[in-house]
C-alpha cells in the first residue's frame, strides 16, 4: 500500500492505522507470532533498499562484495583497533562500522517512526519516502547462523562461494552444536539448501548499543547475505552481489511518500518534537557545532 503525505499530522495519522492493525493482529499477545513494526526513511523515493556496500556497483563488477568487505573490515581494525576490537561479535562490528561511515551489509530500521519521517524530509528537491516493515518479534535476535552471514567473507575463497562449504566450515563447529540438529537432517545434508532458507525472509537484528546515537535513533537493522544462486543439482552458493528488497516484499506493510512541497514544515515541526540533526547526532561534535551557527543566525538582535 502506497500513501502520500505533505504534513506530520497525515504522517502520524498513517503511522498509528498500521500501529492499530499490529495491535490487532496481536491481539494481546494472544497470537502465534507477535508481530513488530520498524521503520526506514530515505530522502528519496527513487532510492532502492540495498545496504551501503552494495550501492553504484555493476551487475558484472568484477570485485566480490564479499572480497570487498573483507578489505574494509580487516584495514578499519588494522588502523584503529581500539574502536574495531577483535572480540566484538560480528553483527556488533558491522554496526559500529556502519555508524562510522565504513559501507556494511547493514540496512538501518528505527523503532520510531518519527526518527525515519526525519530521514525522509532532509532533501527538499525530491519526494521522500518511508517504509513501514513488520517482522516477527522471536526473529529479531542475533542467532549464531546470523553472526555467521555477518561476517560471510571470512569463509569465502575466490569467486565461488558453495553454501554446503559455508555450513561445513561455520554451522558445522563447536560453536554450534547446540542447535545443529536443528540444522540439518536426511533431505539437506549439506547444509545449503537450509541457509538458503533461513534467508528468504528479512534478516532483523539487533546491535550492542556501543555509541550514543544508536541509543538516541532507536536503531536497529536489516541484515544483507549475498545474493543467494542454485549451482548444480542439489546446492547453493553465494554471488557475488547484494540486491536491493523488492519494494512489494510481503513484510512492507506499508510505503508512504512524503511530497517535497511539505518537507521545510515536516522539519521544523519534528524539531519542536525533539527530533533533528543535532539530537540524533548529538555525539557528532561537527553537527552539534554546526547547529549551534544555525541557531545563532536565527537570533534577531
Amino acid at each position: 500500500m502506497i500513501k502520500e503525505i505533505e504534513t506530520i499530522e497525515e504522517f502520524l495519522n498513517e503511522s498509528f492505522k498500521i500501529q492499530e492493525d499490529i495491535d490487532t493482529y496481536n491481539n494481546g499477545w494472544k497470537a502465534n507470532h507477535h508481530k513488530g513494526l520498524s521503520f526506514r526513511g530515505q530522502a528519496s523515493k527513487q532510492y532502492e533498499l540495498i545496504p551501503s556496500i552494495g550501492r553504484d556497483r555493476m551487475f558484472s563488477c568484477d570485485i566480490s562484495i564479499l572480497d570487498q568487505e573483507r578489505n574494509l573490515i580487516e584495514m578499519a581494525k588494522y588502523k584503529l583497533p581500539h574502536i574495531f576490537r577483535s572480540d566484538l561479535l560480528p553483527i556488533d562490528l558491522l554496526s559500529l562500522l556502519q555508524h562510522y561511515g565504513i559501507p556494511t551489509r547493514l540496512l538501518d530500521v528505527t523503532l520510531n517512526p518519527l526518527v525515519a519521517l526525519y530521514f525522509a524530509s532532509i532533501n527538499d528537491s525530491e519526494d521522500g519516502e518511508v517504509f513501514a516493515f513488520e517482522y516477527n518479534d522471536s526473529d529479531r535476535a542475533n542467532y549464531p547462523v546470523i553472526n555467521a552471514i555477518a561476517e560471510s567473507y571470512k569463509f569465502a575463497i575466490g569467486t565461488f562461494h558453495a553454501l554446503s562449504l559455508f555450513f561445513k566450515d561455520v554451522i558445522e563447529q563447536p560453536y554450534f552444536a547446540e542447535q545443529r540438529s536443528l540444522f540439518i537432517n536426511e533431505s539437506n545434508k549439506g547444509g545449503g539448501r537450509w541457509i538458503k532458507d533461513c534467508c528468504q525472509d528479512l534478516i532483523f537484528v539487533n546491535a550492542t548499543e556501543q555509541i550514543e546515537r544508536q541509543k538516541l535513533q532507536k536503531g536497529f537493522y536489516i541484515l544483507f547475505p549475498n545474493e543467494i544462486e542454485k549451482y548444480g543439482d542439489d546446492d547453493f552458493c553465494f554471488n557475488k552481489i547484494i540486491k536491493p528488497i523488492d519494494k512489494n516484499n510481503r513484510q512492507i506493510k506499508e510505503r508512504i511518500i512524503v511530497k517535497k512541497e511539505g518537507k521545510p514544515e515536516i522539519r521544523k515541526k519534528l524539531e519542536f518534537l525533539g527530533i533533528s540533526e543535532a539530537t540524533l547526532f548529538s555525539d557528532n561534535i561537527d553537527i552539534v557545532c554546526k547547529n549551534i551557527v544555525e541557531q545563532c543566525k536565527r537570533i534577531r538582535f
